[in-house]
């Protein structure tokens, strides 16, 4: 771009009015062109991805309802379905991340700003440009009243530079608060992705042979001389946790719902039956 301002001739003061005039006009035009050429890629950016989220939520939105048409079946097994509806919410899943992708790069948010600005700084060039005109014919023709001029393309000059910062303070706050909401997002989700644990204690455990502890019905851990164990890396949710009590071939069975918090410790005990 044009930075360097042009050289002031006492001697040939309209011949300089017409270098700054000119100077402003080529500066602007060239800021005007950048936009231009910027906002396109950010465009075709937008557009892309708003097209690619609108699908992919579409997509998730009419899984569940063809599911429970029941016209598509798992391939050599008519009576299972392919299950859709799980399947929507992870198109539903994608939408959303690609949504997420346009916002926290700002690619319609730029192409917005950089619209405005442009138009802005092409509103501003023309205005300039008429009241040059005008002060030319109010002077008759000539630049006697230079200082006119010159205060007339410092306003202008100003305006424009004003407008460019208005777009980047603009962006810095949007890039800031970008920032700082998608940490939040992501120590929530390290929050959430942590896992818990669950102390298990069998009061009676000395009156069996073993106890077997099962969550959601899986295995997870035997008790044979012992009347407590701890179950790790459980994650956050609500369990069946069952105690079976083995004692000369016979099984004695206790269950209760355990809800297992993110980077805590759940507590469940038994007493099962000796009857």
């Amino acid at each position: 771009m044009s930075n360097n301002f042009p050289p002031w001739n006492k001697d040939k003061p309209e011949e300089s009015l017409d270098l700054i005039y000119d100077w402003a006009v080529k500066t602007t035009l060239e800021n005007i062109d950048w936009y231009d050429r910027k906002k396109k890629p950010r465009r075709l950016w937008s557009q892309g991805l708003r097209a690619l989220s609108i699908i992919f939520a579409a997509v998730g939105a009419l899984c569940p309802l063809i599911d429970a048409t029941g016209i598509v079946k798992t391939p050599g097994d008519p009576e299972n379905n392919l299950i859709l509806a799980q399947w929507g919410y992870v198109f539903l899943a994608v939408a959303a991340s690609v949504a997420g992708f346009d916002y926290y790069f700002g690619h319609s948010s730029g192409w917005m700003r950089f619209i405005v600005t442009q138009i802005s700084l092409e509103r501003s060039l023309k205005e300039f440009q008429y009241d040059w005109v005008i002060l030319k014919t109010q002077e008759g023709g000539n630049s006697s009243n230079t200082q006119m001029f010159l205060q007339r393309a410092k306003d202008f000059t100003l305006q424009v530079e004003n407008i460019i910062k208005q777009e980047t303070d603009v962006w810095v706050r949007e890039f800031q608060s970008n920032i700082t909401q998608l940490e939040k997002v992501l120590k929530t989700e390290i929050e959430a992705r942590k896992t818990g644990s669950i102390k298990v204690t069998i009061k009676n455990c000395a009156d069996f042979e073993k106890v077997e502890i099962r969550l959601n019905d899986n295995f997870v851990k035997e008790f044979v001389g012992v009347s407590e164990g701890v179950i790790n890396t459980v994650a956050p949710g609500s369990y069946e946790l069952t105690a079976i009590g083995t004692k000369e071939g016979n099984e004695t069975k206790d269950s209760r719902v355990i809800e297992v918090q993110a980077g805590t410790m759940a507590f469940a005990e038994f007493t099962l039956s000796t009857d």
